[in-house]
């Protein structure tokens, strides 16, 4: 079920780029590689994303990380804190299932009428049976 909410997110992140074909990939490693400099990692797991704006659009930034609580006062070399707030169109399910989430997402924002914004968001959420789930957060306007 896809939704609009007013959220914040306080997040400690390591910042990358990549080839947007090489996501699928590539964000995975760099979420473990920054869970191996956070020992006492706790905290939801959180990526943000440049979107794909054309197809001539072939590298992005992205972030990877935990959200937090509040901003903290010092951090590990390399780590950056962002503060981010806005409306989001928002739709959640299992994490083997993300194009078809974004596509009902992508879908139900234009059946809205509302324009997208910058930097997607997605946090993962452990569920039974080692099964992880997946919350998208599209910025949009009206």
């Amino acid at each position: 079920m896809c939704e609009v909410v007013s959220r914040e997110f306080k997040v400690i992140v390591m910042k990358h780029k990549g080839r947007f074909e090489d996501y699928p990939q590539l964000v995975p490693q760099r979420a473990q590689q920054f869970a191996k400099r956070m020992p006492d990692f706790s905290g939801t797991e959180v990526t943000v994303y440049e979107p794909k704006e054309n197809m001539s659009h072939t590298e992005g930034t992205f972030y990877v990380g935990i959200l937090v609580k509040d901003n903290p006062e010092s951090l590990p070399e390399e780590m950056e804190f962002l503060d981010i707030q806005h409306s989001y169109g928002v739709i959640r399910g299992k994490v083997h299932e993300m194009g078809a989430l974004y596509s009902k997402l992508d879908k139900w924002i234009d059946e809205k009428g509302y324009s997208r914004e910058n930097y997607i968001i997605e946090t993962y959420h452990p569920v039974e049976n080692d099964i992880e789930e997946v919350e998208i957060y599209i910025p949009i306007s009206s």
